[in-house]
């Protein structure tokens, strides 16, 4: 009986140190979700800058760029005549780690994600397709501001 109890303790030493292990190697991301109003159709950015690694740090830069006064998430979005963007941030933790964004906003759009964002954890997921995404996401109880599909120039670099 000692030696299962032993045992027992070991097992739970070793889960809590996984679990804080894990917990370390998440990032905190700005997700920036630009999408064309009127349709279904979103661009997503992850921005990631090892100066924010707290959600509330995360949450306080959204405040400053709403006001036009980004500290470290520093971009600019472009309008495209004849549509009318929309652009939403939010911020979550998640161990997915993503190429960089391009700057130059020429890199194609070609992947597809689905986003997640549940309790500021973020998951992604690759689609081959906008369709096969919107299907995943209908599926899983459709389109909301905290999942949603994306077309991105960043891949996810690791799973």
């Amino acid at each position: 009986m000692l030696r299962l109890a032993s045992l027992l303790f070991s097992l739970t030493l070793v889960s809590l140190s996984w679990a804080a292990k894990t917990a370390d190697t998440d990032k905190v991301y700005l997700v920036a979700k630009f999408d064309v109003d009127g349709t279904t159709y979103n661009e997503v950015v992850f921005f990631q800058d090892d100066a924010i690694d707290e959600l509330a740090d995360c949450n306080r830069e959204i405040m400053y760029g709403r006001r036009g006064g980004w500290q470290v998430y520093t971009h600019i979005t472009k309008a495209v005549s004849g549509f009318t963007y929309s652009t939403s941030y939010a911020c979550a933790a998640g161990a997915q780690r993503f190429s960089d964004w391009d700057r130059s906003g020429r890199a194609p759009r070609s992947q597809v994600f689905s986003v997640t964002i549940k309790n500021e954890r973020l998951e992604v997921k690759s689609h081959a397709s906008y369709s096969q995404c919107m299907g995943w996401v209908r599926q899983r109880g459709g389109e909301t501001s905290k999942q949603y599909c994306g077309k991105s120039a960043q891949r996810i670099v690791n799973q």
